[in-house]
């Protein structure tokens, strides 16, 4: 500050001339995440800076628009805006067209040390578009299993490892009076009105039948030919939802998230899904179970649309129970988590000072005041979920007024999830909002029109058939459209958000239709040898034969015909087998050739 004396009548004496801003930052997002940037983000930077930088925040009502708002300003090149705070759903549709600026260089030089403190899924891949660095994560979404323990105790039920086993619980709590609180129980609560996060609901149970190995599959398309994973998959999905819907909340259908806590605030909901926000209410303290979403014990079969038992083989990430066999879990990093972006059309300095407030907000020092708040104060209502390893610390959590025993399964959910390689990622290619419509109206369609009846399954494959259409079509369209437009079409799009393209596009030097030019060249060496094994065997008194040892001759031929079998098993490649077979291919090469030689 600085003061200015001057001989002159008060007040305009002795004034103190305040510090202007240099610079201007100015922030587009959601309305109703304004608050967060006017009352804690933008002040604190402000503060940071000494006043030189000042946060202008630009908002619209409604993801669609947000979305559409900042695709504009990326296929134009506006640069109206200097950082978008939205959920990454949204890079597909602008890193195309450079919409973004690439962070990596800037992360590596200043703040390589934090970063690498962000849990892999986040950094390595939701922030990431064909490996480079396009957003800062500052928020860890992902879907977790809410119940009461009270109850579940009380019946001696453990807390569901399947959807089966989740079913299975709401069923047998869902209209009993529970005695310690003579209050009527509902099984399972789940808003499911139209346009919330019904997509979410779906996906979380979908997923845990179709991605097995890792986020780079995929869960919903097939990294490798944008295929969807829909299937004997969505009809299960279909199946599960019925019963959850039966034995749910009354009114399901009419609410949206706000359906899935409360109920288990009053003590009458038994079981839910939800983010980790609802830990951060810190409802029914020391009665509040948190695990990890249910996982299923049949997955998908990519290859014939069937679901199959779950095995080692098929699901290297699943865990083992004594009791059940093996589980496929797929942790769901649901929304994805609130996001920040540099607009990649203003001025490199101007992309300096968005970074440097980026990087500030979504820092060790700052995350943790809204990660890790205070119950009850501002930063309290927040909601922005776990993302770094040191946001782990239990005795953090404890020292702010949460129950410890929550907060440990809090974390325990949190770093299984975060930490799998079986990762649920969000899509975020464009066309996503359309792709979630069309699940979420099927899904209620469904549960609507086999109310109070069962369903057959043939009419969840009627559902199956029409999503999978619809999919395949909006696909495409819009590679159609990008074919006019010159645009990049939206499996290689795919491919790069799951951070494969490069992997599934280069030259494997695969053997193709070759390999048939030396299965028959190999059938004729094969036949010669029997052939002149034969010779021998009808002319082995000729004296010549005799002279050269028709056992000695046999021998050769054996050599030939098994050296000759070889040709076959190098002939499999990724496009004929799976990778059991592929792997027994690649030994028995070696045993053949060697053996057939030395014969």
């Amino acid at each position: 500050m600085a003061n200015t004396t001057c001989d002159c009548p008060a007040p305009s004496c002795n004034t103190t001339t305040p510090v202007l801003p240099e610079a201007v930052i100015k922030v587009f997002t959601i309305d109703f995440k304004a608050p967060d940037i006017t009352e804690l983000m933008g002040p604190r930077f402000e503060e940071y800076k000494n006043g030189k930088v000042k946060i202008d925040v630009s908002v619209v009502s409604g993801f669609d628009t947000l979305f559409s708002e900042i695709e504009n300003d990326a296929r134009l090149g506006l640069g109206l805006f200097d950082v978008f705070i939205t959920p990454p759903t949204i890079m597909g549709s602008v890193a195309p067209y450079n919409g973004f600026t690439d962070l990596t260089a800037y992360i590596q030089e200043n703040y390589l040390e934090e970063w690498l403190d962000i849990f892999p899924g986040y950094r390595e891949i939701i922030a990431s578009y064909n490996g480079k660095i396009l957003m800062t994560p500052f928020d860890g979404d992902l879907l977790h299993l809410f119940y009461n323990k009270e109850i579940l105790d009380y019946y001696n039920f453990n807390s569901p490892r399947t959807w089966q086993e989740y079913n299975d619980i709401a069923e047998q709590v869902h209209g009993k009076i529970f005695p310690p609180t003579n209050k009527t129980l509902m099984g399972s609560c789940i808003g499911r009105l139209p346009q919330c996060a019904g997509p979410y609901w779906a996906m979380q149970v979908l997923s845990s039948m179709t991605q097995t190995k890792g986020s780079s599959e995929g869960s919903l398309f097939d990294t490798k030919d944008m295929s969807p994973l829909t299937n004997d998959a969505l009809v299960e999905t279909l199946k599960i939802f019925e019963k959850q819907f039966k034995y749910g909340h009354p009114t399901e259908l009419e609410g949206c998230i706000e359906i899935n806590m409360p109920a288990m605030k009053d003590e009458e909901c038994v079981l839910t899904l939800n983010w980790g926000n609802a830990f951060l209410s810190n409802l029914i303290p020391g009665k509040l179970g948190i695990d990890k979403a249910p996982g299923s014990q049949k997955v998908l079969d990519r290859e014939t649309g069937k679901l199959v038992t779950c095995t080692k083989e098929l699901c290297p990430n699943a865990v083992y129970y004594d009791d059940i066999g093996f589980v496929n879990y797929a942790p769901y990093a649901a929304f994805g988590g609130w996001s920040g972006a540099v607009n990649g059309n203003i001025s490199d300095e101007k992309k300096k000072l968005a970074m440097e407030f980026l990087t500030f907000f979504a820092s060790k020092e700052e995350s943790r005041k809204w990660v890790i708040p205070k119950v009850g104060s501002r930063e309290y209502y927040a909601g922005y979920d776990a993302y770094r390893l040191s946001h782990m610390n239990v005795e953090d959590y404890v020292e702010q007024g949460f129950d410890r025993e929550q907060t440990d399964a809090y974390l325990n959910s949190i770093k299984e999830g975060l930490a799998s390689p079986n990762l649920v990622l969000e899509i975020r290619f464009p066309e996503v909002a359309k792709m979630g419509s069309i699940f979420d109206i099927a899904v209620i369609n469904h549960l609507n029109t086999t109310k109070g009846i069962t369903a057959t399954d043939q009419m969840r494959r009627d559902v199956m058939t029409d999503v999978t259409a619809n999919l395949t079509k909006i696909i495409s369209d819009y590679d159609a459209r990008a074919t006019i437009e010159k645009m990049e079409k939206m499996l290689p799009q795919y491919q790069k958000l799951r951070g494969v393209y490069g992997e599934l596009n280069e030259d494997k030097n695969l053997i193709g239709d070759v390999r048939w030019i030396g299965y028959a060249l190999g059938f004729v060496i094969i036949a010669m040898a029997l052939l002149f094994s034969g010779w021998v065997a009808i002319n082995r008194k000729h004296r010549v034969v005799r002279i050269s040892q028709p056992i000695f001759l046999h021998l050769i031929c054996l050599g030939v015909l098994v050296l000759s079998s070889a040709i076959f098993p190098l002939g499999i490649d990724d496009t004929d087998s799976n990778e059991q077979g592929r792997n027994a291919a690649c030994a028995s090469i070696p045993w053949l050739v060697s053996l057939g030689f030395s014969l």
